[in-house]
């Protein structure tokens, strides 16, 4: 009899938890990965699968100039399933992490009228946890400051931006991404502009959404995923990335492009190394850039593994998760 009460309450319980999925609004399916692991490819079968639209939450697929070497998704790619946030703003714009989550957030209220799942796919974390979990506030910062740390960035290098934050704000002088420019400028137009530390203003809650986010990550071995990312180089130097940097070079000091694959090719136009290290030194920055992307996806324990073929197993577990098997 107790067996049998058992029994009844468990399949109960299931069939509430279903009910109570089927009522849950809407589901924000994120697809994420290090560089050239392969979230496109897998974002558009799940996407396929789900009759809904991608969005990007890589921040450098946003600028229409720079193709080649973000590895955007191709014409057909694109024609394959909906993609938002490509190629839509220019490197001359100043488009925020904080632009980016406002008017993502407008995007899923109008596709969520008529869809329970959209896909999010990119390597950029802040972007992904900033759509999912929101910002902290920060204050306004005037845009001399940020012109004179730009400037002191060409002029004295990463050093000086990462010396001058140590001295400003050790708390997140110990978490920040240290070889990343964008993130320690940030930092330090925020401590110049208020005369208070960038940590005192991180909150650390999160944001209420009207959606819930089922997170998926694509795990490779290293050495595969290194392999990986060597040969994408090689492809993306012979689809004439070294053209498109040279395009790009009169407008280098721009924040959009203190990115992988087009500073390393900057030095090269100004004699300071040759094209055969600029391009190996590409490989190495990012491949230390996926070893940066893969400790931050691992150190959350709502991300889910698959290896990249299991596509099968991610549409189960999104089914599982939300109740959606698909959308006719």
């Amino acid at each position: 009899m107790q067996e049998n009460t058992t029994s009844i309450l468990k399949t109960f319980s299931i069939f509430t938890l279903q009910i109570l999925r089927m009522k849950k609004n809407k589901y924000l399916i994120i697809i994420g990965g290090a560089t050239a692991s392969g979230k496109t490819k897998v974002a558009i079968e799940i996407a396929q699968h789900l009759n809904t639209d991608i969005i990007s939450a890589d921040s450098r697929q946003f600028y229409r100039e720079m193709s080649i070497g973000t590895a955007k998704p191709t014409k057909e790619e694109r024609a394959m399933a909906i993609h938002h946030f490509v190629d839509c703003v220019s490197i001359h714009e100043n488009f925020t992490v904080g632009d980016f989550e406002q008017e993502a957030l407008k995007l899923l209220d109008e596709l969520f009228q008529d869809k329970n799942c959209v896909v999010l796919t990119g390597g950029s974390g802040l972007y992904i946890r900033a759509l999912c979990e929101g910002l902290d506030v920060f204050p306004d910062v005037p845009a001399e400051v940020r012109a004179n740390l730009n400037a002191d960035f060409e002029k004295e290098g990463i050093a000086f931006l990462q010396k001058k934050l140590n001295i400003l704000d050790p708390e997140y002088y110990k978490i920040v991404d240290k070889n990343n420019p964008i993130r320690l400028i940030r930092a330090l137009e925020v401590c110049i502009s208020s005369g208070s530390p960038y940590s005192s203003f991180r909150k650390g809650s999160k944001a209420k959404r009207p959606f819930e986010s089922i997170y998926i990550r694509l795990d490779w071995d290293r050495e595969v995923l290194y392999d990986r990312i060597n040969r994408r180089v090689d492809l993306m130097m012979e689809e004439g990335l070294e053209e498109e940097a040279k395009d790009l070079f009169p407008f280098k000091g721009l924040n959009a492009l203190q990115t992988v694959g087009y500073q390393e090719l900057f030095d090269y136009f100004e004699k300071k190394i040759s094209l055969d290290e600029a391009t190996e030194l590409i490989k190495r920055n990012s491949r230390r850039y996926a070893k940066r992307q893969m400790t931050w996806l691992r150190k959350d324990e709502f991300w889910k593994g698959f290896k990249p073929e299991e596509i099968e197993g991610m549409k189960q577990y999104i089914q599982e998760e939300s109740g959606v098997r698909n959308q006719e």
